[in-house]
């Protein structure tokens, strides 16, 4: 029997959670019944080494320096002057002015680079904007399938304009479903729920690769993308007040990313360099996660962080935000404690939970181990429905 030829695109595989939950989906693939393709539309590959190798992997090698186009300078220099002019309308027109060129320049080079002969039987981008664009207006095949990542509804006329191309909009839950339908009507009947999963053997196994040195004092964690969304100042503000209080912990930012300068004069103007370690992106969390006595998600917006999931493999009580994700993932009071999008409710709940014993000893209770087999099966499942139905 011919095997179904499947695209999978993605924007990159640095460590991430969206990055984590591809590399889990590629194991779950029957490669009797497909031969699979990953296309990665920026060449950041840290996660390399644990794709499947069954998996023909393609790397964009594009090398044009689009910044430097003279059009590019062009809007460039009309986006300074216009914000020396303060100008702020006509600054940003300028600034997205520029951001579609180079997104029309680079997907055109992509597609007659890799993709101008090929035909697939089904094309998948693994996440909304660019990479769905891409494969909407690029990618030759009999069926598309776009994956939503976010709780937040981002490029929203680009989506209304690509969104009827694809046949299947995949959710992470119901919760994210009904604002994707919410955001757009005409997706109504072809969503279809595919949930992250996170592999517990590899997760315990990995979290014992190395000691974490975190003394005697309340180990603190927090991992992802130094992103502003991801909250890690207000987790900043939340250190702050605890050390106000004369909590003794250490905190361990797990991540790198756009906001590392911005954090670290935070941290040094609050004082807190001895409470708030910046680790830098490792490609390895697990052993920070294992060490810590609480783990702190303090983002802004959520859609299924897989890193909560991964915490509670490793029995770690958990304060969350009410973001979307966290609602959906913590029961509060059982496995965790929610609490609202600020410094002083993170910092309360920290506390909290450090204060009581008989609370952090019920949630770590709670967090019992997980069937990862029947759970993978399922994952194996929904993937199949996916890419047949």
């Amino acid at each position: 029997m011919e095997k179904k030829k499947i695209l999978i695109v993605a924007h990159h595989l640095t460590v991430g959670g969206v990055q984590k939950s591809l590399i889990s989906a590629l194991k779950a693939l029957d490669y009797d019944k497909y031969d699979v393709t990953l296309y990665l539309r920026k060449n950041r590959t840290d996660l390399l080494q644990f794709i499947d190798g069954r998996v023909r992997v393609i790397i964009n090698e594009d090398s044009h320096h689009y910044y430097r186009k003279p059009y590019a300078i062009l809007l460039q220099t009309q986006e300074l002057l216009y914000k020396l002019l303060k100008n702020n309308k006509k600054a940003e027109n300028a600034k997205a002015k520029l951001a579609r060129k180079i997104a029309d320049n680079s997907m055109q080079y992509e597609h007659h680079a890799y993709f101008v002969t090929e035909k697939y039987d089904v094309a998948v981008a693994y996440v909304q904007g660019y990479v769905a664009e891409f494969v909407a207006d690029y990618i030759n095949a009999d069926k598309k399938i776009v994956f939503f990542h976010t709780s937040t509804d981002d490029h929203h006329e680009m989506h209304e304009r690509i969104l009827p191309v694809f046949d299947t909009v995949v959710a992470l839950h119901e919760q994210q479903q009904a604002l994707i339908e919410k955001w757009y009507p005409e997706t109504c009947g072809k969503i279809k729920i595919v949930e992250n999963y996170s592999d517990g053997n590899l997760v315990r196994e990995q979290s014992k690769a190395f000691e974490i040195d975190k003394t005697s004092r309340l180990c603190l964690c927090s991992c992802g993308r130094l992103a502003v969304v991801k909250g890690f100042d207000l987790a900043v503000q939340a250190a702050e007040i605890l050390n106000n209080h004369r909590l003794d912990f250490v905190w361990f930012f797990v991540g790198d990313g756009p906001e590392r300068q911005r954090l670290e004069r935070l941290i040094s103007d609050k004082g807190l360099e001895k409470r708030i370690v910046i680790t830098g992106m490792k490609k390895n969390p697990y052993p920070y996660m294992a060490a810590c006595d609480i783990y702190v998600q303090p983002s802004y917006e959520e859609a299924s962080p897989m890193t909560i999931s991964e915490v509670c493999i490793l029995k770690k009580p958990i304060v969350s935000t009410a973001t979307v994700g966290g609602k959906k993932l913590i029961d509060d009071g059982v496995n965790g404690l929610l609490c609202d999008i600020n410094a002083e409710a993170i910092a309360e709940a920290v506390r909290k939970l450090s204060d009581s014993k008989s609370l952090y000893n019920s949630v770590k209770g709670n967090l019992k181990n997980q069937d990862n087999l029947s759970e993978f099966e399922a994952f194996k499942s929904q993937w199949k429905d996916i890419l047949e139905g």
